[in-house]
């Protein structure tokens, strides 16, 4: 038996796939603690996992309510995202969770699965002990704007991150795009035809397939006509407009919907005729029993939505939803509007078209049974097993090294920059 630390940060969609995988290796007979938000206590105890908070109830939701502020269009006002990391403590967390980390590794026995871009706290002790380190990304976009967070990292949270590497006797870093991807196993947590949609994972990422981490159940009402679902995910930061153009679209075809938020403060304070408010439902039990599925193009949403072969019509705007949204319009599995197009008439119109589309079914079913199936959270969950007893000190890669590592299509414009800087 070994111990699995699972580390991660963020809404639903960060964390419940973690909590999936830990139950998953609780199974093989590990014991498996998870380091995330208090507000995901009572998910995590359900799946019989040992819980060690990073904060408390109130601060989550203080966090929440920062990144709504800061974290939507982060290029506008880099300086905000240090506001949030300052008012929320993350330097300081980090520390902490380094700590954490340290107090229950036992050398030979311990393996820490983290998510990619938020995992610094295990890189940093991987740096340290020698701690087997896996990092998981839940979505393509967090190798997507990799680039542009390392840049991030550097420039505007770099003297925060500093100040903790030296606390730690370690040198800061100054190239994070090769600082995030050094861990020598690093899990996709989404398929082959999803990532083949779009830009692609670097090579030697494990793509494992969709992990559903909303896998709780409840009862279902007796709806005389199924409704459309709209949802914007368990976090806040989404454009203002959103619920409007939802509810509006589904009273403009004369469909009743189902509306679940649990934050109603960002929807309008009178919702039209025939969409009803709830704010949580268990989306395993809901989602197959529901007419479609208007969202904003979460990776927990559309992930559960193709498993239950539900259509899909999404309102993408901010951090990896377009991208997403764009994966499957590729894949001819969804709807999708970027922000600009936002308005009543469109999205019913593309509402309209997902329930009349009588095809659909047929479509998605290999990628329904696909992201239904058990396999990625197999794979994670081996990938996971195969780290114990590999203890090594994490060494940064040196510059010869991280050549190396780009694709032909990055030598390209690595190329073209050297030759534009130089002929400037």
């Amino acid at each position: 038996m070994a111990t699995m630390l699972l580390s991660t940060h963020g809404t639903n969609g960060d964390v419940l796939p973690f909590v999936r995988i830990g139950r998953e290796l609780a199974e093989r007979g590990h014991e498996v603690t998870v380091l995330t938000h208090a507000w995901f206590a009572d998910r995590i105890a359900a799946a019989g996992l040992r819980h060690l908070p990073i904060d408390t109830a109130e601060g989550y939701d203080r966090h929440l309510d920062d990144a709504r502020r800061y974290m939507l269009d982060p290029l506008k006002d880099p300086d905000g995202v240090l506001r949030l990391y300052r008012r929320n403590g993350l330097f300081e967390l980090l520390a902490e969770e380094v700590r954490m980390i340290e107090a229950h590794y036992r050398p030979g026995e311990t393996v820490v699965v983290a998510r990619h871009t938020s995992g610094i706290a295990a890189l940093m002790a991987a740096e340290l002990h020698g701690v087997p380190v896996a990092l998981a990304s839940v979505t393509p976009h967090q190798y997507v704007s990799l680039p542009v967070l390392a840049d991030l990292f550097r420039r505007v949270l770099g003297e925060g991150y500093d100040e903790v590497y030296r606390t730690f006797g370690l040198r800061p870093v100054r190239d994070w795009a090769a600082y995030l991807n050094n861990a020598p196993v690093q899990l996709a947590l989404w398929p082959e035809w999803f990532d083949a949609a779009g830009q692609p994972a670097p090579a030697g990422v494990v793509r494992c397939g969709f992990v559903l981490g909303d896998t709780a159940e409840g009862p279902v009402p007796d709806w005389a006509e199924p409704p459309v679902l709209i949802t914007g995910g368990t976090g806040q930061v989404l454009h203002d407009r959103f619920y409007e153009v939802a509810a509006a679209a589904c009273r403009r075809i004369g469909r009743r919907a189902l509306l679940v938020n649990r934050h109603p403060a960002f929807q309008p304070e009178s919702l039209p005729d025939g969409v009803e408010w709830v704010p949580s439902a268990p989306f395993a039990s809901f989602m197959p029993r529901v007419a479609a599925v208007v969202h904003h193009g979460g990776i927990g949403t559309l992930a559960r939505a193709l498993a239950s072969s539900t259509p899909q019509v999404l309102l993408a705007h901010g951090v990896d939803r377009p991208d997403n949204a764009e994966r499957l319009d590729r894949a001819g599995v969804a709807e999708w509007l970027p922000v600009s197009h936002w308005d009543e008439e469109r999205t019913a119109a593309l509402l309209a078209r997902s329930l009349a589309d009588d095809g659909y079914h047929e479509r998605v079913a290999p990628l329904a049974a696909d992201a239904a199936s058990e396999d990625g959270v197999r794979v994670a969950a081996d990938h996971a097993e195969a780290l114990i007893g590999a203890d090594e000190i994490l060494r940064r890669p040196v510059p010869r090294e991280r050549l190396a590592r780009l694709t032909p299509e990055q030598k390209v414009r690595l190329a073209a920059l050297a030759r534009a800087r130089r002929d400037g």
